[in-house]
């Protein structure tokens, strides 16, 4: 944290002796190669086969269409190295913002505002676009995302009596549906064989009920974990692991969500749609349905993970960074990416034209996004995170209540956000 936020005081002076009147972004002309024999220099992280096939497909596109030729800058730690470049003023032309680093970045005068006629903003889902929106002011446009879903093991339903119709819809009916199948699960493969359900404790999965009533952070980023209405939420999740039918996975001894579903060690679990491929892939055999997320007091939700692309205020290739930009997330550009790569479109647009050839579940992920909370907690996210992570295993354990593991999160939080500040 320390190396980050000394980072921070660098590029803020950095900021401050830099000049803000770099060209404004550009279009091309119907017909023409504008752009011909100019280099565009692009900071991205790796990516699996698929995302490494899919952005090429659009680099040939792009370079085919625009005569310009386009360089990776490939980082290994991203968000360190890329702000190690913006000290140096020498950061690349356009570049992948995590949406949790986005308000932070904006806040270094480092992203470009964005023009939302240019970019198109009205196709893009408001609730994405909105991550990236400080102030009425775009500085980053969502390239993909990743929506939470159910995921439900049929086959271990069946076998115990069970059909998808009797889960809930409501996760408040968890408490009394998640011991039942429990009760059932273990007379019929042993006591603590199979779990019900399975549960990650990070924000990045509760946000969307944390947030319910009251923010879990204030305007000014400062944390807010132990806001009586936050910890009201965490007390009901706290409730549900409570019933002894819902654990994480490394309580049951795997490594993340996807290894213990895969393996037939739970019945029911959130997860991205990241997974779908690697259980249609790597375990043909475990049958599966997708449905919608639960509703919670009465309101179906879910989370959101995006990434978004920004030009560098810097850059003298801001034309040429807006076209790239306003190519990759434009219709036929994201239909390209999303189409090889595998994430979801942040356009609604590119959502109704894969529809046809998606699977069902995909599809159900696709649903989910206009009921999205996007995965931030303003410009501390992961000081916030941090904080959360360390205290709220032992609320869940019992040896502490919620709102004291809470209390001391946001102590822990505030007290670096304020040396920060």
């Amino acid at each position: 944290m320390k190396r980050i936020f000394g980072v921070l005081v660098l590029c803020l002076f950095f900021v401050a002796c830099g000049g803000d009147d770099a060209p404004a972004a550009g279009g091309t002309a119907d017909g023409e190669r504008p752009f011909e024999g100019r280099t565009l220099t692009l900071g991205i992280w790796g990516g699996n086969e698929a995302e490494t096939a899919g952005i090429e497909a659009v680099r040939a596109e792009f370079e085919a269409m625009t005569g310009a030729n386009i360089e990776w800058r490939l980082y290994t730690e991203y968000n360190v190295q890329i702000q190690a470049d913006f000290v140096a003023q020498a950061a690349p032309d356009a570049f992948y913002v995590e949406v949790g680093m986005a308000e932070f970045f904006a806040s270094l005068g480092v992203l470009e505002p964005l023009d939302p006629t240019f970019f198109e903003a009205n196709a893009f889902y408001q609730n994405v676009l909105d991550a990236f929106t400080f102030d009425g002011t775009i500085y980053a446009i969502p390239k993909d995302q990743s929506s939470l879903a159910r995921y439900v093991n049929t086959s271990l339903l069946s076998q115990v009596g069970l059909t998808l119709a009797d889960i809930p819809d409501a996760v408040e009916d968890y408490l009394e549906f998640l011991p039942h199948l429990q009760l059932l699960l273990d007379d019929h493969f042993g006591p603590g064989v199979v779990i019900a359900a399975s549960g990650v404790l990070e924000p990045a999965r509760l946000l969307h009920w944390m947030n319910r009533d009251v923010s879990p952070f204030t305007p000014d980023g400062r944390s807010n974990l132990s806001d009586p209405a936050v910890v009201q939420h965490l007390e009901f999740v706290a409730d549900l692991f409570n019933t002894g039918a819902m654990q994480t996975p490394a309580q049951m001894g795997r490594g993340w969500n996807g290894e213990a579903f895969a393996t037939e060690s739970i019945v029911i679990m959130e997860e991205g749609n990241w997974v779908y491929g690697f259980l249609r892939d790597e375990f043909p055999d475990v049958e599966f349905e997708i449905i919608d997320m639960p509703t919670y007091r009465g309101v179906r939700s879910s989370m959101l993970f995006t990434v978004g692309w920004g030009i560098y205020s810097l850059s003298p290739n801001q034309d040429l960074a807006a076209e790239w930009i306003r190519f990759k997330t434009g219709l036929d550009g994201m239909y390209t990416w999303t189409s090889i790569a595998g994430p979801l479109p942040t356009r609604g647009d590119v959502s109704a034209r894969m529809a046809p050839a998606l699977s069902d579940g995909l599809n159900v992920h696709i649903s989910q996004i206009p009921l999205g909370t996007p995965w931030v907690m303003g410009m501390f996210t992961s000081v916030i995170n941090d904080a959360f992570m360390n205290f709220m295993q032992p609320a869940i354990d019992g040896t502490m209540s919620v709102q004291s593991a809470m209390q001391q999160a946001d102590d822990q939080a505030n007290m670096q956000i304020d040396f920060a500040n």
